[in-house]
């Protein structure tokens, strides 16, 4: 929901029953195609494209992120070619480190920011919509029985 003044302002779930995903994708239409999947596959399904410019990510600034902070996964390609991207990834970890994170890198990606990505569950780049839907359930299944 956004305000007056164009700012997002963060809302939240109206689902409940049901685990909540949080796809963070900077392209609509496959963030919208990983959405229909996991909400097929009986999941709550919130997307976000990422930080708009000028207005930098709620969940980095003071202000969090009501979604964020009800997800119980986050699938995270944004990317991390952007110092922008790689704050909303950290303050991801920071805020809700025992939520599972799948961050969608490349080989590169993940050589390159081995500190950012230690303790999320790297996915390859992509990955089908039905791969998403397994690899989110496994995630949530291995958060359970730790």
């Amino acid at each position: 929901m956004k305000s007056a003044t164009g700012r997002l302002i963060p809302q939240p779930w109206p689902w409940s029953g049901r685990a909540r995903v949080l796809v963070e994708h900077a392209d609509e239409a496959r963030g919208l195609a990983l959405a229909s999947a996991l909400r097929g596959a009986g999941y709550a399904v919130a997307v976000c494209p990422g930080p708009e410019s000028p207005e930098p990510c709620p969940l980095a600034g003071h202000e969090g992120c009501a979604i964020a902070h009800d997800a119980d996964a986050v699938f995270f390609s944004l990317g991390l070619g952007s110092p922008a991207t790689r704050d909303i990834l950290q303050a991801l970890k920071a805020s809700f480190p025992v939520t599972p994170i799948l961050v969608e890198a490349t080989v590169d990606e993940t050589a390159e920011w081995q500190d950012l990505l230690r303790g999320c569950d790297l996915v390859p780049p992509f990955v089908t919509p039905d791969q998403i839907v397994t690899l989110v359930g496994e995630a949530l299944a291995s958060r359970v029985g730790a």
